[in-house]
């Protein structure tokens, strides 16, 4: 049995080749992992990248390697397919048409179906036959126009994620996500801290009241125990354990067990973290890459200030302020739109297509009614 792996950045997904059936073991393991069947592809894919998949073809293949297909070749694969599935529903919609000729050419145009002559049952018969052929005609010319549909849609899906704006917005989103990544990671590793000084304090009764104030702020659960109720699927947290609290659903817990999950569950987590923050970090700079063969965004072209114009839409409007994520902007506050709601717009900056400097008196106008008034304190 040989295996191959691959990754692809641009949808984010992880495919399983397999020369032969997958043992029942292996395929248990690759559903429960999230790997789906494509029959079409003969291949298992995942809907995204998560460490744990990861991990499990690395151990089944040893190596994973870049996907050679990109996305509009898949795209144009799938359009194909789904042309076929066309042509077919045309020839059934075609012989459908045909078996309802054949047997109305044998009716006379015009006759009637003559009750309680012998040929009654014959004609209702045939009567029966034509309904049924032209709805399914009707039918399979439903269909086939819904899978040319399908293929136009599939082309254009993929074209559409590979536009400029739309890459833009999808660095921006990656860039959230790791944000929210090393985010985590801080906090795990401010609990380790806490849970790790708390573990080496030497006076017991201390040592439990912080262990308990330790508890009620973090989300630490504790695994499954013998005597916690079987039919209860949930576990406690750190703080239940402590408490003692729940007694008729789950089984005590001793201070040193809680520190002992402590100390187990936050070095395993924030390894994780870190992969994740790799996986983001490597993403946005193909995106950025990709971005960038393809020229960037119109608006990186031009250096915004308070008081120039943006043309947005059909329209321009008035800069009022930048809003910046890092050191890169990701949004314009601008006068409103028309037919758009609010004193205020808020423009993606993707969506910029043009740019006009302000004049001096532009910006210091914009810059004076934009001022806060000063806040007032009054006594009482």
């Amino acid at each position: 049995m040989s295996y191959t792996a691959t990754y692809s950045p641009e949808d984010n997904k992880l495919r399983l080749y397999s020369t032969t059936r997958l043992d029942s073991g292996t395929y248990a393991r690759v559903k429960a992992a999230g790997f789906i069947w494509a029959p079409k592809q003969d291949l298992f894919v995942a809907p995204m990248w998560t460490p744990s998949r990861e991990d499990l073809l690395i151990e089944l293949v040893g190596e994973i390697e870049d996907e050679d297909r990109s996305l509009v070749d898949r795209a144009e694969e799938r359009a194909d397919r789904f042309s076929d599935y066309k042509e077919s529903r045309i020839e059934d919609a075609q012989r459908a048409h045909d078996a309802v000729h054949r047997i109305a050419d044998n009716i006379p145009f015009g006759q009637p179906i003559l009750v309680g002559h012998h040929s009654e049952r014959h004609a209702r018969k045939d009567a029966e036959r034509i309904e049924n052929g032209m709805r399914k005609t009707v039918q399979m010319w439903q269909t086939a126009r819904y899978w040319e549909q399908r293929a136009a849609g599939a082309l254009h899906h993929a074209k559409y994620k590979a536009l400029p704006g739309v890459r833009h917005r999808r660095i921006k989103g990656l860039e959230a996500d790791k944000r929210k990544q090393e985010r985590n990671k801080q906090e795990a590793e401010m609990w380790l801290k806490l849970w790790t000084e708390c573990a080496n304090e030497q006076d017991k009764e201390l040592q439990a009241k912080v262990a308990l104030r330790i508890a009620g702020m973090c989300h630490l659960h504790m695994p499954r125990k013998e005597g916690d109720r079987e039919d209860f699927q949930h576990t406690p947290s750190a703080y239940d354990a402590l408490q003692g609290s729940f007694p008729t659903l789950y089984a005590p817990r001793t201070l040193d067990e809680v520190l002992a999950v402590a100390l187990e569950t936050y070095p395993r987590v924030i390894p994780a973290y870190d992969r994740w923050i790799d996986h983001y970090t490597n993403r946005i700079a193909y995106e950025k890459a990709m971005l960038g063969e393809t020229g960037g965004l119109a608006a990186d072209r031009f250096h915004f200030e308070v008081g120039g114009k943006v043309f947005i839409g059909d329209e321009w409007l008035v800069i009022l302020k930048i809003n910046k994520t890092g050191h890169a902007i990701s949004s314009l506050t601008t006068t409103p739109r028309r037919y758009f709601y609010g004193s205020k717009y808020k423009a993606d900056i993707e969506s910029v297509k043009d740019y006009q400097a302000p004049k001096p008196e532009e910006t210091a106008a914009v810059k004076a009614a934009s001022k806060l008034p000063p806040m007032c304190n009054y006594p009482g």
